[in-house]
C-alpha cells in the first residue's frame, strides 16, 4: 500500500490510554491492518485491501495444511 497517512489507535494503558499513530497498511496493534479514513471510505481500496488479506489468509491456510507455518 503506498498510502502514506496516519491511523490512530487508542491503546490501553495502566488505567488511562494513549494515542498512538500508524502508517496506513502497516500491522496495527492487534495484529490487524491499519487503515486510514481515506483508505477506509474509499470503496475502490477497500476490495483491493480486502482481496489481498483473503490471499494472506489462504496461503496461511495452505502453508499449515502442508505442515508448514505462516508466512
Amino acid at each position: 500500500m503506498s498510502c502514506q497517512n496516519k491511523a490512530t489507535f487508542h491503546v490501553q494503558r495502566g488505567y488511562s490510554f494513549r494515542e498512538i499513530e500508524i502508517q496506513c497498511g502497516r500491522t496495527d496493534p492487534w495484529g490487524g491492518r491499519a487503515t486510514c479514513d481515506s483508505c477506509f471510505d474509499n470503496q475502490v481500496e477497500m476490495e483491493r485491501i480486502n482481496a489481498a488479506e483473503a490471499n494472506i489468509k489462504a496461503d496461511n491456510e495452505t502453508s499449515r495444511a502442508s505442515g508448514h507455518g505462516d508466512y
